[in-house]
């Protein structure tokens, strides 16, 4: 059973670990953004929600940059993946983010843009940012 919930101080570590294994592992992020890996600094002023097992694991988090319903970042780790967990961090912006939101998704990064185009989320624009050609995603 997983519980998406609201991060709080006690899961800072857990967090920066999960994120760096993130950051690390995406083969499709160039070299240069795997220089920082410091995931306080990264969200800093957005809403961070994880995904919890019933044994307490961050296996899961999300952030999001509320003015302006952006989501920023949402990644599950690799041995949850395909579990419905990051369907379930997506499904709770419902309860209090209201439409539309968007998100930037880079080109290269295919099984996370069908992830997105699966959950009724749009390409309204392609741009090239720092980490190469990017999709904005808009979901209505």
């Amino acid at each position: 059973m997983i519980q998406i919930r609201p991060a709080n101080p006690s899961d800072a570590t857990a967090l920066q670990e999960l994120f760096q294994r993130f950051v690390l592992e995406a083969n499709w992020l160039p070299e240069s953004a795997k220089q920082d890996l410091d995931f306080a600094k990264a969200s800093q002023g957005e809403k961070v929600f994880v995904a919890e097992t019933s044994t307490r694991e961050i296996v899961g988090l999300m952030s999001v940059w509320e003015p302006d319903g952006f989501v920023h970042t949402l990644y599950v780790s690799a041995p949850h993946q395909r579990k419905g967990i990051g369907t379930q961090l997506l499904e709770s912006l419902e309860r209090w983010l209201p439409r539309p939101w968007r998100l930037k998704c880079v080109v290269a990064n295919q099984v996370a843009i069908s992830f997105y185009r699966l959950h009724g989320w749009m390409p309204i624009e392609t741009s090239t940012g720092e980490h190469g050609p990017y999709f904005l995603l808009e979901k209505q």
